[in-house]
């Protein structure tokens, strides 16, 4: 299947249509999601965002894609391993840290985000959700949201990797991250599955953003991720 290429000329496509005309080449971190994993269907427990460069009529269907993206990468990484998903012509990553304790997380990027201070926010927000959440999370069965100010700070610090790199004191050689597994979204599918599948199944995505994947798939529109 080509799904991947058919959604990334979708998200793209709105993303290039938002853009501001002054429009920072500053590397973007949009998205930081938690969740209760789970191998078919994974939980959402806390999510932090940035999308204040994009307007405000499109920040939904932005919010919703991106959503159905991390939840999906999630639910498809193994407990206690690493998955770094690269988008195809360059648009971004999602990389994403699923703890044995069944805690999972994934961040989007774009594509000059360092992989290695993306593995580090996710490391210490799981960290530090499985301390101040311990009890909290672990019979959760529907979305929810369990406040964590530390992790949203986290997030805030984050926005500038050469910052948090100073405050994380970030080894250019971050053992954890060597091993990752470098994937395409394609790896992520199981046999027989499409997007249009994937898509209607989906409680992250609304009719007005399908419809919006639909339109921009038929006008093949393509572009980077920022």
């Amino acid at each position: 299947e080509l799904w991947l290429k058919d959604l990334g000329r979708a998200i793209c496509h709105l993303i290039l249509s938002s853009k501001p005309s002054s429009a920072s080449t500053t590397m973007k971190l949009l998205s930081l999601i938690i969740y209760n994993w789970k191998d078919d269907n994974s939980i959402e427990v806390l999510a932090c965002e940035e999308l204040s460069s994009f307007s405000f009529f499109h920040r939904g269907p932005i919010r919703e894609h991106i959503k159905f993206h991390s939840r999906l990468v999630v639910s498809r990484t193994q407990l206690g391993r690493r998955s770094s998903i690269q988008f195809e012509q360059n648009l971004g990553m999602c990389h994403s840290w699923v703890h044995p304790q069944g805690i999972g997380a994934a961040v989007l990027i774009d594509a000059e985000y360092p992989l290695r201070v993306a593995f580090t926010l996710l490391s210490e927000s799981v960290r530090i959700f499985l301390e101040a959440n311990r009890g909290k999370w672990e019979d959760v069965q529907k979305d929810t949201l369990l406040l964590c100010p530390e992790i949203e700070q986290l997030f805030i610090k984050f926005q500038d990797p050469t910052e948090a790199d100073k405050l994380t004191k970030i080894e250019r050689d971050l053992e954890e991250v060597k091993g990752t597994v470098m994937q395409s979204m394609d790896d992520l599918l199981k046999r027989g599955e499409s997007l249009d599948q994937l898509m209607a199944k989906s409680k992250d995505l609304t009719n007005t953003s399908v419809q919006f994947y639909r339109t921009a798939k038929k006008n093949n529109q393509c572009c980077k991720l920022y």
